[in-house]
């Protein structure tokens, strides 16, 4: 009876214990989220890497004609390979400025298409936000910032990040290649890195029937008009058709 009454007597005391007692609550350091800015930086370092042979061959490329701080200049103004290969090529062959401007100009036009498919992510934010958005957007960055906001990213600062981890690779693989010029051989084929990892890029984007159909009437536009086209023009003309026809499907079917 004596050890029955010890038990109750405990158990009473464990009970009165456990209802007062107060549960600390869980450190939330290992169940914390990337912030979207780092979010982006991470996920567009593998494609950032990918794309530094064609910054060194940029500048190979720029050496020829450029000077030193001239390449690194147009590397951070212009943030945009195929427009910065070009104009250093055509500067290599002695063109003037302004036929490279306009050239550059109207390669870049895609952008513009890029850019408006990317605004209702950067809608509400402040000026400065929006501006640094708008130059850190790249072919390379919109895939992967497009693939982050379908996984439910959100803001401007997922597409900073992804744009800032290319910009800050491309700088330093285009001092290496102004640097390493002379060494890089001839026909290499660096400059075609870029193209292969914007058709890596692709998978990210492409998913359903209906994409895969407006990404192959794309590619069959481009090749179609390039024979009485600018190859500048025939990448956005290519575009608005095959998004009107994708937009198109997606409305009637």
């Amino acid at each position: 009876a004596l050890r029955s009454s010890r038990e109750a007597a405990l158990s009473s005391k464990l009970t009165i214990c456990c209802r007062d007692a107060t549960i600390a609550p869980m450190s939330t350091t290992a169940g914390k989220q990337r912030s979207p800015f780092w979010a982006g930086f991470v996920a567009t370092l593998p494609v950032a890497a990918g794309c530094a042979p064609f910054g060194v061959a940029y500048g190979a490329v720029a050496a020829a004609t450029l000077l030193p701080w001239q390449t690194s200049l147009m590397s951070v103004a212009v943030f945009a390979g195929t427009a910065q290969f070009i104009a250093a090529s055509m500067l290599a062959q002695g063109s003037a400025w302004l036929p490279v401007l306009v050239t550059c100009a109207l390669v870049n036009l895609r952008l513009v298409l890029l850019s408006a498919a990317i605004s209702p992510h950067v809608r509400g934010a402040g000026f400065v936000r929006r501006a640094l958005a708008a130059q850190m957007l790249t072919d390379e960055s919109f895939a992967v910032s497009t693939a982050g906001y379908r996984a439910g990213q959100v803001g401007p600062a997922y597409l900073i990040g992804s744009g800032l981890s290319l910009f800050i690779i491309w700088q330093a693989a285009t001092v290496v290649g102004r640097l390493a010029g002379g060494f890089v051989p001839q026909g290499f084929g660096l400059e075609y890195a870029l193209p292969a990892s914007l058709i890596c890029l692709l998978f990210l984007l492409v998913r359903s029937k209906r994409q895969w159909a407006v990404a192959v009437v794309a590619v069959g536009l481009v090749l179609a008009t390039q024979a009485w086209l600018p190859a500048a023009w025939a990448a956005p003309a290519a575009t608005v058709v095959a998004a009107t026809i994708g937009l198109g499907i997606r409305r009637w079917t």
